[in-house]
């Protein structure tokens, strides 16, 4: 069965995330530099699992009023242009919060700034294919 990934996507950094062959639980992957060649780096960060991935969800930063901003135009036209290189399927899902959430999990396991830093991108990621993975499981017959 193919996997799903999920993306977290920043300016700096992109944190990763891939689902198991089930397509039922999250696991993080890497973080990899954002930037112009931020697609290169991703097709790095996913590796031979590339080839598993049917589907990406890339989390989408909608205003806490439901709007888009700045950062939606920017995070709309890297998807597009992440599905035209990769040839897969590409959904935006509201992402919310997500990166606070994840910061907030991260605090609770007594990491230091330094660890936190490296580790919220990948667990965004987590936390945003983990929540399509359950609607996706929920909306199943």
């Amino acid at each position: 069965m193919a996997r799903i990934a999920a993306i977290d996507y920043g300016l700096k950094r992109i944190g990763l995330a891939i689902s198991d062959a089930r397509g039922v639980i999250a696991f993080p992957l890497d973080t990899v530099a954002g930037g112009p060649a931020a697609i290169e780096h991703i097709k790095k960060g996913f590796g031979e699992k590339l080839a598993e991935i049917e589907e990406i969800v890339v989390g989408f930063p909608l205003l806490m009023s439901g709007k888009e901003g700045e950062m939606t135009l920017l995070v709309k036209k890297f998807a597009e242009e992440l599905e035209k290189a990769l040839h897969i399927p590409v959904r935006l899902l509201d992402e919310r919060l997500s990166s606070k959430l994840a910061e907030q999990s991260l605090r609770e396991l007594d990491l230091s700034r330094k660890e936190r830093s490296r580790k919220v991108d990948t667990t965004a990621a987590v936390m945003l294919l983990q929540t399509y993975l359950d609607q996706k499981s929920f909306r199943k017959p």
